[in-house]
Formats: structure tokens, sequence, C-alpha cells
């Protein structure tokens, strides 16, 4: 587990010790399913290292997911929906807390309201128990963006 978090730390600086935290479980799932599965009989290599290869397989499909969660939060941005009627300062808020978000309610964000996934879906791709846990989570993710979209909402106001 140091060798990955030391590897993850020293090569993706952006990447958050949560993040890594999750990354190295996922891989340590991963692992365990490669054996149950008979995936894996013989290792010609250490077991760290064959462990760190499933890791870096991971971590590059998370940095891959999260170029694809930016992309969209800055098409969002720019093609914003623009009218007389319409209060850009809380538009402004949102995608001001949006990037300052943990990467795990970015994707849940992403997942449900641009890339309209159900919760069901979203429970399997990120790896929750279930679709509960994901409605959970995302009711929490939007409840703290919320927060903080209003309170910067009504300092501008002040």
């Amino acid at each position: 587990k140091a060798k990955f978090i030391s590897y993850v730390q020293t090569n993706f600086k952006t990447v958050s010790f949560e993040e890594i935290e999750d990354l190295y479980q996922e891989t340590i799932i991963a692992f365990y399913q490669n054996i149950k599965k008979e995936k894996l009989t013989e290792i010609n290599t250490s077991l760290s290292a064959y462990i760190l290869k499933i890791g870096k397989n991971k971590l590059i499909t998370y940095i891959n997911d999260q170029k694809k969660i930016n992309d969209n939060i800055e098409f969002y941005a720019e093609n914003a929906i623009s009218s007389d009627d319409y209060d850009n300062k809380i538009d402004k808020a949102v995608r001001f807390i949006l990037n300052k978000m943990p990467d795990s309610c970015k994707k849940i964000i992403n997942l449900f309201y641009f890339e309209k996934k159900s919760m069901d879906e979203i429970a399997l791709i990120l790896g929750y128990k279930n679709s509960d846990v994901a409605k959970s989570r995302k009711n929490k993710c939007i409840s703290n963006l919320s927060d903080h979209a209003n309170k910067i909402y009504l300092e501008d106001e002040d």
C-alpha cells in the first residue's frame, strides 16, 4: 500500500489522498476478483509489482474519467444559458464550487446531471453497495454545493 501511495503522490500530485485510498481499495478488490474468477493462476513478478500494475491501470482510468468530468464542466460553463432574466452570479458560484469539490462529488454530479445516469448505474460505476448509497452521496454533494453557492451568492448581494 505504501508503494502505491508513494507512486501516485509522486507522479500525480493533483490526486487527493482520499482518492488514492479509494483507488488502492479498488485495486485490492480487482486483485481479489482476479483470483476468485481464476484469471490469476500464477504471478511471474513480485506480488507488489502485480498489485501496483493493477493500481496503475485503475489510476489511468481515473485520470481519464476526471478529464471527461472537467471537460463536461467546461462545456457547461461555456454554453450556459444567457438572458436578461438569468442571474449569472449563481451560475458562476456553482461553477467555482464544482471545481473545488472533492473528485468523488464531481463524479456523482457529472454522472447524474451531465451523463444522465440512473442511481443504479452510478452505484455500479462508482462501486457503491446500492443505489440508495449513491443517492445519499449525491444528495450530500448537492446540498454542500447548494449551501456554498448560496453563501457566495448572498455575499455578493451585500
